[in-house]
């Protein structure tokens, strides 16, 4: 039995003929504006997820101090115990 060592010149990955190389880099340009636009859309989507957290923060917060103005008996200050006429 006879053993051939064979040889080829042939890549194991080929560029495909008929798509140009301005095409490929077209794509690429593509793909990474699109990665670009999602993280930029996530960023601006977390930043309006803190702004709603951070007012309706501050609406609590205000709310608690109307209801403790509210509550809270003008009597019982310094103004009814110190007369401050001039």
């Amino acid at each position: 039995m006879t053993e051939v060592a064979a040889h080829s010149n042939a890549l194991a990955f080929q560029p495909a003929l008929g798509t140009p190389r301005t095409e490929k880099v077209a794509e690429q340009v593509k793909v990474l504006g699109a990665r670009q636009s999602e993280a930029a859309a996530e960023a601006v989507q977390r930043q309006a997820e803190f702004s709603t957290k951070r007012a309706e923060f501050l609406s609590d917060q205000a709310q608690k101090l109307e209801t403790r103005a509210q509550t809270r008996n003008p009597e019982t200050g310094l103004g009814g115990r110190v007369d401050i006429t001039v």
